[in-house]
C-alpha cells in the first residue's frame, strides 16, 4: 500500500523515498539516499571526530556502518509517519554519525571524552570565553576579552603545550573553568575545541589506558552513584545508561532527588551534574526542573556544586543525617527499579 505524501517532509531529497508507491520502489530510493553525498557526509563526520580524539581511523568503517543503520531506521520510521521531518538530510546524517562516533569514543576513551565534555561546557558557559561553530562545522574557542597575547602564542601552544605552559607560568592547579579561561586569554588567535582539549590534556596529564569499557548492568551504575566513588563518571558516560538512570531519577521523590544529585561527585571530586548537559541527554533546564529550581537559581548554585551534606541540609531545613538517609533511600529505590529492567 503506498505511503501518503505529507506536506512537511522537509528536505526535497527525501521526496522520492517517502512518496514511493511500493515498498520495492521505496527500498531502491533508500539505497540511493544512503549512497553518494550521504555516505560521504557520514564518513567525513566520523573521520573528523576520530582524528580529533587521536583515535585510530581503522575503526571508521564500523562506526560508519552503525551510523548508516541508525539513519536507515530513522528514514523508515519517517516513511511510516513517525517522527519529525528532516529539513537537511546531509546535516542530519553528519549529526547522526557524530553521535554514534562519540558513543564509541566514550567507551574506548572514557577519560579523554569526559574531559572534552567538561572543557566544551566550560568554554560555552564561562563569561570570558566563547564557543562557536565555523562554516566547516568545527567548534572554535576563543576569549571574549581584548587579546594581549604574544604573536605566535597559539602556534606555540599547539606545538608543545607543556613547554608553552611553563613559558607563560600557567597555574595548573586552577579549577578547570579558570584554567581554560587563562589559556584562551594567552592565545593570539582562536583555536579548535579538539586542539584545545588535546593541549590541555597534555598539560594536565589526562590520558586513557586505551581499553574498551565493558557494557554494564543498570544496577551497577547505581552502585557508582553515591558520594565520591571511583568510576562514577565513567559509568555515566554511557549515553544509554545515563538516559535510563536519569528517567528513574526523575521519578524519585523531590527531596531524594536533591539529596542524591546535589552531592554527586566524579572520581576527581567534581560535580557530576557539570558533565550532564554536555552529553546531550540531560539539559541544564531539565536539571533545574528535577531539582525544583528556576534556571537562574541553578546558575547561581552551579559553581558551588557538589554541595556537602550540611549545605543540602540547610537548604531544606533538615539534619545532616536526614540528608544521608534520603540519599540512601534514593539509591535503594533506583537499584530496585533498575533491576527490573533488561541489562543495558
Amino acid at each position: 500500500m503506498p505511503t501518503m505524501s505529507r506536506p512537511d517532509t522537509g528536505d526535497p531529497l527525501l521526496r522520492a523515498f517517502l512518496d514511493a508507491e511500493t515498498e520495492e520502489a521505496a527500498l531502491g530510493a533508500l539505497d540511493a539516499l544512503l549512497g553518494g553525498d550521504t555516505d560521504r557526509a557520514l564518513r567525513d563526520a566520523v573521520r573528523r571526530a576520530l582524528r580529533a580524539h587521536g583515535a585510530n581511523v581503522m575503526h571508521a568503517d564500523d562506526v560508519v556502518s552503525e551510523a548508516r543503520l541508525r539513519l536507515m531506521s530513522r528514514l523508515l520510521a519517517l516513511r511510516r509517519g513517525a517522527g519529525d521531518s528532516i529539513e537537511n538530510l546531509l546535516g542530519y546524517a553528519a549529526s547522526t554519525a557524530e553521535n554514534v562516533c562519540y558513543a564509541f569514543l566514550r567507551q574506548r576513551y572514557p577519560e579523554r571524552t569526559r574531559f572534552r565534555n567538561r572543557v566544551r561546557y566550560t568554554v560555552a558557559r564561562h563569561a570570558g570565553t566563547r564557543l562557536v561553530k565555523d562554516e566547516h562545522g568545527e567548534w572554535q574557542c576563543g576569549t571574549t576579552r581584548p587579546v594581549a597575547a604574544r604573536a605566535g602564542a597559539a602556534r606555540a601552544f599547539l606545538e608543545n603545550p607543556r613547554a608553552w605552559a611553563d613559558g607563560v607560568d600557567l597555574d595548573r592547579t586552577l579549577p578547570l573553568p579558570d584554567l581554560v579561561n587563562a589559556v584562551l586569554a594567552r592565545l593570539d588567535e582562536g583555536i579548535e575545541l579538539d586542539r584545545l582539549v588535546e593541549g590541555l590534556a597534555a598539560i594536565l596529564g589526562v590520558a586513557d589506558a586505551h581499553r574498551l569499557v565493558p557494557r554494564s548492568h543498570a544496577p551497577d551504575i547505581v552502585e557508582q552513584l553515591p558520594d565520591p566513588a571511583p568510576g562514577a563518571g565513567d559509568m555515566l558516560e554511557s549515553r544509554e545508561a545515563l538516559d535510563t538512570v536519569w528517567r528513574e531519577i526523575v521519578d524519585l521523590p523531590p527531596r531524594q532527588r536533591a539529596a542524591l544529585l546535589l552531592n554527586l561527585r566524579d572520581p576527581e571530586g567534581g560535580a557530576v551534574l557539570h558533565l550532564l548537559p554536555a552529553t546531550g541527554v540531560v539539559s541544564f533546564a531539565a536539571i533545574a526542573r528535577v531539582l525544583d529550581l528556576q534556571v537562574p537559581e541553578l546558575e547561581r548554585l552551579w559553581d558551588s556544586l557538589p554541595l556537602d551534606d550540611l549545605s543540602i541540609a540547610a537548604r531544606f531545613g533538615l539534619s545532616r543525617q536526614q540528608v544521608i538517609n534520603l540519599r540512601k533511600s534514593a539509591r535503594a529505590r533506583l537499584a530496585r527499579r533498575l533491576r527490573e529492567r533488561p541489562a543495558l
